[in-house]
Parts: structure tokens; C-alpha cells; sequence
């Protein structure tokens, strides 16, 4: 057995076909096929079946996906500190929203990276959803604990919300702005519309950023974190009223990350980002 047999097999458990995985690895159908054949009659097992047109995976190759994530991921680590003009330097990839990102990580990313000269951070903000089991990212800070993913999960803190309302227009004519329907079951629009009840939405967006420029305006109704409604307390146009809702933040890393120092030390920095759960207020904020 080699390690490029054992990429073949993860391509075709990814793709489900040989020519696919053929694509991906830039190599020819016949060749994935023969591939997968000697890795089988090496370990005498199948680990591929066919079944409506794709190859399935068998509950032998389900058994070794985990592994050879990882063995794929350390690969994928040494090639990419191979490709460094500065070995001394270290790049870790790290995704989030762009809100937690702006608000959160960015005013306190100076004294980390003073602290660690080292380190070079590259932040993924885009709407795209970064796959952290295909390696596109080492570290990951997302709203809620994933339901699946062979990387390593921690909860890091928790985001309190609040609600943001003009003081001087009527709730019967003021906007409302929410996530779209897919993050409606989230515990914010939740909250929103144990308010709201059946308002209709004027604007639909799950950027924080967005919702929050329309608030200021002091013309519309909607959810932020409280670090986001803060400052707009302070206004004479709006209201905020903190809210029971809240989101856990779950930091995910890849698994050969584990024993690393400079990743456990930005983990531990995430980690001082988010306060623990305050109590539920009921009363309203003015600045």
C-alpha cells in the first residue's frame, strides 16, 4: 500500500464515481479503477460497491475515512508550509462570519499577532461555505455545534442578543429585518418574533452588518448580538432590549492540529473573545 493509492480511495469516496475522482486527481478512470483494486486485494476488503449509477462506500472504507482524513490533512499542512518562502513563518487559515470577524476578532488581532511574530493569520469572510473536511481551513468559529466532522470541536463562549427598535414610530409602521427563512428556527428570530408575532419582513438578509446599519436608521425592528447594539443605545432613535436568546460558538480545528503550539495558543485566544452567558434582562437600554 502507498499514500497515493489511499488518495485515490478518498477521491472516489468524496466524488462517488471513478471518472470524478479521475478529474480531480487529473488522472485516467482505468487507472482510479486499478487503484482501487490493489489497495483492496492488499487489505482483502471491499470498499467500494456499485449502486444507482455511483460507487457507495462500504462499511470497511467507512471505517478507515477518518484516519486517512487525517493522514490527508497532514499532507495537505506539509505541502502548504513547503510552499512558504519562510519556514520561520507560520499561515493558519481561519473562517468565520464576517460580523464575528469584524467585531470580534479584528480590534484584538494587533496584540495577538504582536505577541506572536510568527504567526500570519488569513480570515475567510465570504459568503462561500468554507468545507473544513476538505481542508480549506484550519480553524473554524461557527454559531452552533456542528452535528457532524472529523475535526475537533470546542465551545468557546456564547453571543447574547438584544433587540433594536425606534422609540418614536409606531410598531404597527416600523421595518422589520430577519434572517431569510433557512435561519428562521435560530433562538434570535425566535426571539424577534415572540415580539413582532406576524410582521412581515422587509429585508431578508443573515448579514449582521446589514441589519445593523438599517437599525441605526432608527426606522426599523430586528435582532443584533450585543456587542453589535452597544453602541446604538446610545442613539435618541432606538430602543435595546436585551433579550434571552443566545448562540453558543463552537471553534472546530483539524484533527493534526491537535498537539500544535501555535494553533492551541490562537484556540486559547478565541476563546477570550466571547463572554459567558450574562442573565436575561427584560428591562430596555438607553444610553
Amino acid at each position: 500500500m502507498n499514500w497515493d493509492d489511499f488518495r485515490v480511495i478518498s477521491a472516489v469516496y468524496r466524488t462517488g464515481s471513478y471518472v470524478r475522482a479521475g478529474r480531480a486527481l487529473q488522472i485516467d478512470e482505468t487507472t482510479v479503477a486499478r487503484r482501487v483494486a490493489r489497495i483492496e486485494t492488499a487489505l482483502d476488503v471491499s470498499l467500494f460497491e456499485p449502486a444507482d449509477g455511483l460507487r457507495r462506500p462500504t462499511a470497511a472504507c467507512m471505517a478507515i475515512m477518518r484516519p486517512l482524513h487525517d493522514m490527508e490533512s497532514a499532507a495537505e499542512s506539509i505541502r502548504r508550509l513547503l510552499d512558504q518562502q519562510h519556514f520561520a513563518e507560520r499561515v493558519l487559515r481561519i473562517t468565520t462570519i464576517a460580523a464575528i470577524a469584524e467585531h470580534w476578532l479584528a480590534p484584538k488581532l494587533p496584540d495577538l499577532l504582536a505577541e506572536l511574530p510568527e504567526l500570519t493569520l488569513s480570515i475567510d469572510t465570504s459568503d462561500n461555505n468554507v468545507e473544513m473536511s476538505r481542508w480549506e481551513a484550519d480553524l473554524a468559529l461557527r454559531l452552533g455545534r456542528p452535528k457532524s466532522g472529523a475535526f475537533l470541536m470546542r465551545r468557546v463562549g456564547e453571543i447574547s442578543f438584544s433587540l433594536v427598535r425606534p422609540c418614536t414610530m409606531a410598531p404597527d409602521t416600523e421595518m422589520l429585518a430577519a434572517y431569510p427563512q433557512i435561519l428562521a428556527d435560530t433562538p434570535e428570530m425566535a426571539g424577534l418574533f415572540t415580539v413582532v408575532k406576524d410582521r412581515p419582513i422587509r429585508v431578508e438578509t443573515s448579514n449582521l452588518n446589514l441589519i445593523r446599519a438599517m437599525l441605526a436608521s432608527g426606522r426599523a425592528a430586528g435582532m443584533l448580538p450585543d456587542l453589535m447594539a452597544r453602541d446604538l443605545a446610545r442613539l435618541d432613535n432606538v430602543i435595546v432590549t436585551p433579550m434571552s436568546a443566545s448562540r453558543e460558538i463552537w471553534l472546530l480545528t483539524q484533527p493534526h492540529l491537535r498537539n500544535d503550539p501555535l494553533a492551541r495558543r490562537l484556540s486559547e485566544w478565541c476563546a477570550t473573545l466571547f463572554p459567558a452567558r450574562r442573565d436575561a434582562k427584560t428591562s430596555a437600554t438607553k444610553g
